[in-house]
């Protein structure tokens, strides 16, 4: 097992290499490069999740809500977070909504470049324009985690996304403008090997939005990544042995 502990830094700090290898069951990366000036919102953001985020990780593999090679997060819950005790409250709360939805095509294009198609595998180029620039110039030292792994595709023959849920909140003017968000993410997916054999990845943790003209791009992340081994999946239709001896 390789495990990776790293310190949130401040922007442009620099980051110790990640590297995966093909027995990995762990790595973790702390990552929060918060804009000067905004760090209070963002401690503030994170609060907001240390109280409300809960496990979040679903299963995979049974269900085929889910096409193949399509990641479709689930939002399992929008909030605001008002920077004032007076505000336009339905405003904030529309605000609200809106970044959710916005957040989450942001990350369903994330993880489908970075986990599921295997030709973008480890290539943080793809993913690069979803970031800032201070958050884009560390991604590969983070990219066992926020990709699949630098030469996937020496190790693994394809991911199946799972069940992927987000919970975002918002940080909101009194006029309903939104500042920055913060989704608390899980993402499961069923990976085949080289070898035939599969492995359960789970990603979770929490990824920092700031808007960037009309766009919501990620600016700091904290997550962590697990992989166990797991069972090939039953191909749809068919009976599995203890259903036939029954």
């Amino acid at each position: 097992m390789a495990t990776e502990d790293k310190t949130p830094l401040r922007e442009g700090a620099p980051s110790t290499s990640g590297r995966t290898t093909k027995t990995a069951d762990r790595s973790k990366v702390a990552r929060n490069r918060i804009i000067a000036g905004v760090v209070a919102a963002a401690v503030l953001i994170v609060a907001i999740f240390l109280l409300t985020r809960g496990d979040g990780v679903g299963p995979f593999g049974a269900s085929n809500d889910v096409p193949p090679g399509k990641v479709n997060f689930q939002l399992r819950g929008t909030n605001f977070v008002a920077t004032v005790l007076q505000g336009d409250i339905q405003a904030q709360k529309d605000t609200a909504k809106a970044t959710a939805d916005s957040v989450q095509k942001q990350l369903d294009t994330l993880f489908e470049k970075a986990y599921v198609d295997p030709g973008s595998w480890g290539d943080t180029g793809e993913i690069g324009d979803l970031f800032t620039d201070a958050a884009k110039a560390h991604l590969k030292d983070d990219i066992a985690t926020i990709t699949l792994g630098d030469n996937a595709g020496d190790t693994y023959d394809s991911v199946k996304p799972g069940k992927s849920t987000a919970k975002v909140s918002t940080l909101t003017d009194p006029h309903g403008g939104a500042l920055r968000s913060a989704a608390d993410i899980s993402f499961t997916g069923l990976a085949k090997h080289k070898d035939g054999t599969y492995t359960a990845i789970t990603v979770t943790g929490t990824f920092f939005f700031v808007k960037n003209g009309d766009t919501w791009r990620i600016e700091g992340y904290s997550l962590d990544r697990k992989e166990k081994p797991a069972k090939a999946p039953v191909p749809k239709g068919s009976t599995s042995p203890s259903a036939e001896a029954s």
